[in-house]
């Protein structure tokens, strides 16, 4: 058992990321992480993931300002083909 273990551990010791790492520190919760980028606006994973839910969340209550259409996306005014402009 402790020789299989050895071998698996050992394999980790020699690996050595390729290029740079940066240490970054999230700019919305402040956690650090790493990253093989400088990032002028680092976010880290977890935010990310919430940042894109957010985006991806619709309100079905309120109207698009510019084309009048019920439901718009979370935190903005206009709905989603509005926003990224997909209109026909």
């Amino acid at each position: 058992m402790q020789l299989t273990h050895m071998r698996f551990s050992g394999i980790f010791r020699k690996w050595r990321p390729k290029g740079k790492m940066y240490s970054l520190r999230c700019n919305q919760c402040g956690n650090g992480f790493l990253s093989s980028f400088a990032l002028e606006a680092p976010v880290c994973g977890r935010c990310m993931q919430k940042i894109k839910s957010s985006d991806s969340t619709i309100d079905y209550d309120i109207k698009c300002t510019t084309c009048g259409n019920m439901g718009v996306i979370h935190d903005k005014t206009q709905c989603y083909s509005c926003y990224f402009r997909l209109q026909k």
